[in-house]
């Protein structure tokens, strides 16, 4: 039986740790995570100015077929303006999953937040919003 020499044993017990022991700043496989410097980071504020630009296109749609929208809060005035993201999170699944809060202006003036869920696939060239609703008590 040949012996295992103490570096071999050494460098196998830090790889097992390194490996078992994620460090406390690395985020859970397909969990959610904070976006960094959402104010400053042009790619996050142009995904929320997409979101209110196809919530307006999808309200106009609607609109023009005298279809209601559905589970839509009345008090929402459309177009909305898109002013901010004022808060970010990214996830990992089948593209990238964003859940952003946005500021908007409405036509009135006033401003009021939003939540949005946007997928991005870039091999599919695919942008997909799946949800935009209105936030009951804003926190800001």
């Amino acid at each position: 039986m040949s012996k295992v020499s103490p570096i071999r044993l050494s460098l196998l017990g830090f790889l097992v740790i390194a490996v078992v022991i994620p460090s406390a700043e690395s985020a859970v496989l397909g969990g959610k995570s904070d976006v960094a410097n959402i104010r400053t980071n042009i790619e996050i504020q142009e995904l929320g100015r997409y979101c209110v630009q196809q919530f307006n296109l999808q309200t106009q749609s609607e609109q023009a077929n005298g279809a209601s929208i559905a589970g839509m809060d009345t008090a929402v005035l459309s177009p909305l303006k898109f002013s901010r993201v004022v808060s970010a999170q990214k996830q990992v699944v089948a593209g990238t999953k964003y859940y952003l809060r946005i500021q908007v202006a409405q036509p009135d003036g006033r401003s009021r937040m939003f939540d949005s869920v946007i997928v991005i696939q870039p091999w599919l060239f695919s942008k997909k919003l799946l949800q935009f609703t209105p936030v009951a008590t804003p926190v800001y």
